[in-house]
């Protein structure tokens, strides 16, 4: 089987596409079966206790 060609239309439509759903995007994949993988990065946000965990006082 032939491999198959990764246009770069399709790149930016895969690319947008995950940009419009918020992620941010690190990377692109391209695999020799045209496959395109858009690689995402999310930080994890601080964690801070909330009121509701914190002892009451006596």
């Amino acid at each position: 089987m032939p491999k198959s060609r990764v246009t770069k239309a399709e790149i930016t439509r895969a690319i947008e596409a995950t940009k419009s759903c918020g992620l941010p995007v690190s990377g692109v994949e391209i695999e020799a079966d045209g496959t395109i993988r858009v690689l995402t990065s999310v930080a994890d946000k601080a964690v801070h206790p909330s009121d509701s965990r914190i002892p009451k006082q006596w």
